[in-house]
């Protein structure tokens, strides 16, 4: 495991940086410890660095554009644009820095993360495959702006809790219905797209879903590589 600092960011790195896969994983700078375990359960069967990158304001930096708060008084900032520009400022550097011949660039999240990994796959073909995970597809606006842009990525994984449309929050209990929704629109375009319902609500089993998550991208790669 190695740390790289990077315009006041930390990227972890995971496995072989010569890998044919490179995986960045979104995660919350004050708990980002269920990586680990998610790249143990990984990388026994397949070649992949993961980059996990450590985020600082997660309502701020994540958010796609600006929306009042739905608990709390944190507003959400809208500042996704300026984290993407750091990613792709990131993976470039690193490509250079290691001479990384690979261009194959998965992006995942849970929550608000997953919510990122979709919009930013509306805004580059940086990533060649995105997991998003109990996404936050309820976002004021979200699935009006998927369905007026197309999505710049090869392969979607999606999932989301079977409970949790039956959150007591009014906008969140909106995610159910929205789910569908983005479903339907990344059809409509063609992504090739595979989703799924776990059991539980939004805070249940989050490493178990995100490694499921992970897992069906890369054997989408293996069996791209077996043709």
């Amino acid at each position: 495991m190695k740390t790289i600092e990077y315009q006041n960011r930390k990227y972890t790195l995971l496995g072989d940086i010569h890998a044919s896969t490179f995986l960045m994983y979104l995660v919350d700078e004050s708990n980002p410890e269920d990586y680990k375990q998610i790249f143990q359960k990984i990388s026994h069967q397949n070649q992949v660095c993961m980059i996990a990158v450590a985020i600082h304001d997660w309502q701020g930096e994540l958010s796609p554009w600006s929306a009042p708060a739905i608990f709390g008084k944190h507003d959400f900032a809208g500042n996704a644009s300026v984290l993407l520009s750091e990613l792709e400022s990131f993976w470039n550097w690193f490509r250079c820095e290691h001479q990384i011949e690979s261009d194959q660039l998965y992006l995942c999240g849970y929550s608000l993360a997953g919510l990122f990994v979709l919009w930013a796959s509306c805004q580059t073909n940086l990533f060649k495959k995105v997991a998003a995970v109990s996404p936050s597809v309820w976002y004021k606006g979200f699935v009006e702006y998927l369905d007026q842009h197309l999505t710049h990525t090869n392969e979607v994984y999606l999932s989301l809790g079977d409970k949790e449309a039956n959150a007591k929050n009014k906008v969140m209990s909106t995610v159910g219905r929205c789910f569908e929704s983005v479903i339907q629109i990344l059809q409509k375009q063609n992504i090739p797209l595979t989703y799924e319902y776990n059991p539980g609500n939004h805070f249940q089993d989050v490493e178990l879903r995100m490694t499921k998550g992970i897992q069906s991208l890369l054997l989408g790669s293996r069996k791209e590589e077996n043709q």
